[in-house]
């Protein structure tokens, strides 16, 4: 179940030029295009960097149903009109569900034992081909607004899977007042001691206002997780330059498929790629996962010579390299939070699991501003 309230914001964040096209345009495309793209991001990465100083006082029943609200919010938003603003509104709804949803299970994930993580990667990659497959198949016969509403039952499915369906450890069973981080638990060793002492001077000192320990506390998070906050950043980044400034521009005039089949098909392959490696870490685990994000940088270089270019000959290597492009991006995903929940012992590893969750919102962020700037550049050269 830790999986579905990534549908909605996979499907907008993947889907911006579906959007476009219920717009008659007297703009120029990519003048509407950038801001979907940062409506679809920056709210997810605003509540990533501000929930760790108090999210973890809320019960998971209140996180879950604000993270199931916003998501219909969202669906009922985007669905219902025409008006460009409150579409924008409603991605970025689907946007602040999903850095809810995420940061809300991503820790949860730490309540329960190893192999949750990889069920949760798994989840998030089947959510994106279900999101992919079912707007490809549902949108031959009904409109892209029936489609949507269609969707809905998305989150009432997650809503119904938390509170009949997960069998909770006794960890969730928050006290009255508010859930106590496990960060602020007793030290099990002489090393977590070390690593902890700024947090709990902090917490000590009757001067420290809140902000500072807050800060204080997110400061030592990045400090410790910088390797991992650095691979998922590069590897977002890079994927999201592929499929938000690319993917439209790369389409064959001598494949079976229209422009736009095309464009929905590269995300169903991609999605295929991330959900078979997202789902791989319970039988094989890699450690040093910058490789896989160098590897996709060199991967987003390829795509924009393509892009620029058109020197692949056909759109069946085109399919191949997208399904690589996805197995690279899911292998990262899985072994960054997989290595995570091994390396930090447990009284930290709820907040590092959701602190580093922001690194890939900000490369997703920066593909989201460097996007519109390369789809530009390219589209000069191209007919």
């Amino acid at each position: 179940m830790f999986d579905l309230l990534y549908f909605p914001y996979n499907r907008f964040s993947k889907g911006a030029l579906e959007i476009l096209s219920r717009f008659s345009i007297n703009q120029s495309i990519n003048f509407i295009f950038q801001p979907i793209l940062l409506a679809d991001v920056l709210p997810c990465l605003a509540i990533k960097l501000i929930a760790p100083t108090f999210i973890q006082k809320i019960h998971y029943n209140v996180k879950v149903s604000a993270a199931v609200i916003a998501s219909v919010a969202s669906f009922v938003t985007v669905a219902s009109t025409t008006n460009y603003s409150l579409i924008l509104f409603g991605v970025a709804l689907a946007s602040l569900s999903s850095g809810i949803g995420e940061i809300t299970f991503l820790a949860m994930t730490s309540h329960f034992e190893r192999g949750v993580i990889t069920a949760w990667s798994s989840g998030t990659g089947f959510a994106g081909i279900l999101g992919a497959t079912m707007y490809l198949v549902l949108t031959m016969g009904l409109s892209p607004s029936q489609t949507i509403y269609l969707m809905l039952v998305i989150p009432c499915i997650e809503l119904l899977a938390y509170w009949l369906i997960l069998v909770r450890p006794a960890t969730l069973n928050e006290p009255e007042g508010g859930f106590q981080p496990l960060l602020e638990e007793e030290n099990e060793s002489q090393e977590d001691a070390r690593i902890s002492e700024p947090v709990e001077e902090a917490s000590q000192s009757s001067c420290a206002p809140g902000v500072k320990q807050a800060a204080l506390k997110f400061g030592q998070g990045v400090k410790e997780l910088k390797y991992y906050l650095g691979s998922l950043f590069l590897v977002y980044a890079s994927e999201y330059l592929i499929n938000q400034g690319m993917f439209e521009i790369m389409w064959y005039k001598n494949a079976p498929w229209t422009m736009e089949v095309q464009y929905r098909l590269y995300q169903v392959l991609y999605q295929v790629g991330v959900t078979i490696s997202r789902s791989s870490a319970s039988c094989i685990h890699f450690s040093k996962i910058h490789i896989f994000s160098i590897l996709q940088f060199l991967n987003l270089i390829l795509f924009a010579c393509e892009a620029r270019y058109a020197f692949i000959p056909s759109i069946w290597i085109t399919l191949v390299l997208i399904f690589y492009e996805g197995l690279l991006g899911g292998a990262t995903y899985v072994n960054a939070f997989y290595s995570i929940y091994i390396q930090i012992p447990h009284y930290r590893r709820e907040y590092a699991l959701g602190l580093a969750s922001v690194g890939d919102s900000f490369g997703i962020v920066v593909a989201g501003v460097l996007a519109t700037v390369i789809h530009n550049y390219i589209c000069q050269f191209r007919v």
